[in-house]
């Protein structure tokens, strides 16, 4: 059964990270090896602090309706 919070998160798992750039785990893990998002250490496991995660949110240019 999945928790339900009733405040926002300051760090996420690589998992909700993802979820809430609205990109796959994979993503995220090629943006850390592109050092364009740094995970904090938390007790020896990745966590991403929102902070980060809205700065490359907010860093991402806009969008200009051009085709993939």
């Amino acid at each position: 059964m999945a928790r339900v919070l009733n405040f926002a998160p300051v760090l996420f798992s690589p998992e909700d990270a993802a979820a809430y750039l609205n990109i796959s785990v994979r993503k995220l893990d090629e943006l850390q090896a592109k050092h364009e998002i740094t995970p904090r250490d938390v007790h020896g496991k990745r966590g991403f602090h929102r902070d980060d995660l809205e700065a490359f949110a907010d860093g991402l240019p806009e969008w200009m309706g051009r085709a993939k």
